[in-house]
């Protein structure tokens, strides 16, 4: 018998967690626009999302490629693309895999960032892939070095793969260095993979401070979801662009070993996502705003704790103590204080961990508290 699937340690530690921390500071995505009280969307908003649809014309087979083709043209339009190079798909989750099997096989040579979320490295690896890893430092504002990738790349080299806001720490990538990344790996017959579903927050704007990578190179493929940004994840609607005419064509051949044709139910409700994405976003940034001005001011305050401030987005990747154990720190962080954050092994960085600035003042601030009073326990 061969060995068995490699557990998902994010997922497996997320699961295990116990549920119902008072202040809980996981969460990746905005909250639930449809089950807030933050007044943001009233009810007369709420209905536009409904109109047209109804149960029988959401469970209808016959509507289904109506509504991949509608949900397409929205994303295409987003990013000024032909619809040809828009695959629909179901989440970024989905769109990972969906990606490799269609562009990736055994024996493939991929380099993958570090720190990184953890199905980007695992995923190559279940296909048999060859793994290096592009290292991302806290001490250069995790940016991404073209020199060093260039230390990494072979002839046999198929995908560079990219977080961008990276994840975990919400850093961006410039537009110059992503174009000087797809040039490096052009050379060797390469793509750039770069998995955006946090990119919506800071994209698209007047003066981006970070654009897709299939808009910056031809031969890059990108994705995003209605899930982190938007506030819309139950819908599992996701997205996958490239310029790339051969990849576009792998990739939406792909989705016959996926789900064929995406739920319509998905794609009616995505098209309305993109429809009303400036309202969706402009929530998405209020809800950051205030959360972010109260962990700036707490990291300023607390000279334990340090971060490379993310550029936009809901979540940072807050460096501990030297020496301090952040899976230790957070269980005891979670037992004494009722409070919750992800420890930074998750994403193959000990001695710091992740936390999120989009919850309610009246929770962030006893939890960065909390976080700081868990340090006083630990350096004593």
């Amino acid at each position: 018998m061969k060995a068995p699937l490699r557990p998902f340690e994010y997922m497996a530690w997320a699961k295990s967690v116990p549920r119902g921390a008072r202040y809980n500071l996981t969460a990746s995505g905005v909250s639930d626009v449809f089950a807030s009280d933050d007044g943001t969307f009233d009810a007369e908003a709420m209905a536009a999302w409904g109109r047209d649809l109804d149960v029988a014309a959401l469970c209808r087979q016959s509507d289904g490629e109506a509504a991949t083709r509608e949900f397409t043209e929205s994303v295409a339009r987003r990013y000024d693309l032909d619809p040809a190079c828009v695959t629909v798909t179901l989440a970024a989750s989905t769109a990972i895999t969906h990606v490799l099997i269609a562009l990736i096989r055994a024996g493939d040579h991929v380099v993958v960032e570090r720190p990184t979320y953890e199905a980007l490295r695992r995923a190559p690896e279940i296909l048999g892939a060859m793994v290096s890893r592009l290292e991302r430092r806290f001490d250069e504002g995790w940016s991404v070095v073209p020199e060093r990738l260039a230390q990494l790349l072979t002839p046999r080299t198929r995908a560079v793969i990219l977080t961008n806001l990276h994840n975990p720490s919400g850093v961006a990538i410039d537009p110059k260095t992503l174009h000087a990344v797809a040039e490096l790996a052009s050379r060797v017959g390469a793509m750039v993979l770069v998995d955006e579903v946090y990119l919506d927050h800071v994209w698209p704007a007047a003066d981006p401070v970070a654009s897709p990578a299939a808009i910056v190179a031809r031969n890059a493929v990108s994705w995003s979801s209605a899930t982190k940004a938007f506030g819309v994840s139950a819908i599992r609607a996701g997205w996958i662009v490239t310029p790339d005419a051969d990849a576009a064509r792998a990739i939406r051949a792909a989705s016959d070993y996926l789900h064929v044709t995406p739920p319509v139910a998905t794609s009616r409700l995505g098209t309305r996502v993109l429809e009303h994405a400036e309202a969706l976003l402009a929530r998405s940034a209020a809800c950051a705003a205030q959360g972010r001005r109260l962990v700036d001011a707490w990291i300023a305050a607390d000279a334990r704790v340090a971060w490379v401030p993310p550029a936009a987005g809901l979540t940072g990747f807050v460096r501990l103590p030297n020496f301090m154990q952040d899976v230790a720190f957070c269980e005891h962080l979670r037992q004494r204080y009722d409070t919750q954050v992800v420890p930074g092994t998750m994403f193959e960085m000990p001695g710091f961990v992740r936390l999120s600035f989009g919850v309610e003042p009246e929770t962030l601030e006893p939890a960065l508290a909390n976080v700081s009073a868990a340090l006083d326990d630990l350096t004593r």
